[in-house]
């Protein structure tokens, strides 16, 4: 499943220190209610409200929402998007990252983002 994981600039550096995000994580993640409250909204869409959602959930302007592909804890329920996930996530699991202006970057391009 596709997590998307908003991030302080301080645990941003973390993970690029150590390789590793402790867990739990506070991620959005396409909730099934959503769909079954509106059936004919294309998956992209359900993708592009999640990132919206974490975000909007930013106080940092230099933190980032990580883009991570998990999977779901067992017997975990998203509550209207949110999942709290085990942890930790390890940044070989990261596949891209997200500003709060939802610009899509690289992995490699995380220190850059940093600097900003």
């Amino acid at each position: 499943m596709r997590a998307y994981c908003p991030v302080p600039a301080a645990g941003l550096a973390a993970l690029l220190a150590d390789g590793t995000l402790p867990g739990p994580v506070h991620a959005c993640v396409v909730d099934p209610a959503w769909r079954a409250g509106d059936p004919e909204v294309d998956e992209e869409q359900w993708e592009f409200e999640a990132q919206e959602q974490a975000a909007g959930s930013l106080d940092d302007d230099r933190g980032a929402v990580l883009a991570v592909d998990v999977p779901v804890p067992d017997g975990a329920e998203p509550l209207d998007g949110w999942i709290d996930l085990p942890g930790p996530i390890v940044l070989r699991d990261v596949a891209a990252v997200l500003t709060t202006d939802l610009a899509w970057f690289g992995v490699q391009e995380l220190p850059g983002l940093l600097e900003r």
